[in-house]
């Protein structure tokens, strides 16, 4: 008798919970910034062709849980405020502390876990998963425990973060991303774009930018104040590109 009955469906299970959080809804003025190596940045948005509730889906590629994305947003409207504090992307080091551990859990729920089920080696695997599974996500969460102060993760947010992680492990293998993506930050997508990504992903930036400008001039007055504050920030693109 096979001692798995529903192993396909347990696999099947973590696959679509760690897919859900892969997957971030965002605003026509939201986009992600991904710090791929160090220094690297790059941005990405979501499908224009799928909207859900005035919002579209982003899917992060699967295979990169410990490339961290931070949420950013813009106005269509005026001009970014050049006093805006830039220090959030040290947040950016202090998450890679947790890259070990986000891509060992990973390696736990993908590959020991499925070779317990599906595969001679059974119970040997399985316990190997659950040691590779928890083992690193206590680790990370001990790493972590050192900076969720300035992480924003203080007290009962840490407890519940960490409950969530232990009680879900396909969570616990994003845990890097979803403290990313909890994060705060006030400076504008255009500015901090342009600042840190290279210069052909600030031109897909810019028309993607400036194309919702033009949509949003469609529907504004002649001589309105609307319709003066999206070219203000037409301008202001023109700009930013020309100091690059």
């Amino acid at each position: 008798m096979n001692p798995f009955p529903y192993e396909s469906e347990l696999l099947v299970i973590a696959i679509l919970l760690y897919l859900y959080d892969s997957s971030v809804l965002l605003f026509s003025n939201e986009a992600l910034l991904t710090n791929t190596a160090g220094t690297r940045w790059s941005v990405v948005w979501g499908w224009t062709g799928f909207v859900l509730s005035g919002k579209s889906l982003c899917i992060l590629n699967p295979f990169t849980p410990h490339i961290p994305a931070f949420r950013l947003n813009w106005q269509f409207e005026g001009k970014d405020d050049d006093d805006t504090d830039r220090s959030w992307t040290e947040r950016a080091e202090l998450l890679a502390r947790l890259k070990g551990s986000t891509l060992a859990c990973a390696v736990g729920l993908f590959v020991f876990l499925p070779l317990g089920l599906f595969s001679p080696l059974g119970a040997y695997a399985l316990v190997a998963a659950a040691v590779v599974i928890y083992g690193s996500t206590i680790v990370g969460l001990a790493r972590l425990s050192r900076v969720r102060d300035r992480l924003g993760l203080a007290g009962a947010r840490f407890a519940g973060f960490a409950f969530e992680c232990l009680v879900c492990p396909p969570f616990s293998a994003h845990m890097l991303r979803r403290i990313a993506l909890a994060q705060r930050i006030d400076e504008s997508l255009t500015s901090a774009a342009c600042r840190l990504i290279d210069q052909a992903s600030w031109n897909r930036l810019r028309a993607y930018c400036e194309s919702l400008i033009d949509t949003e001039m469609q529907s504004a007055a002649e001589d309105s104040a609307r319709r003066a504050g999206l070219e203000t920030r037409k301008r202001q693109l023109d700009a930013m590109s020309a100091a690059r």
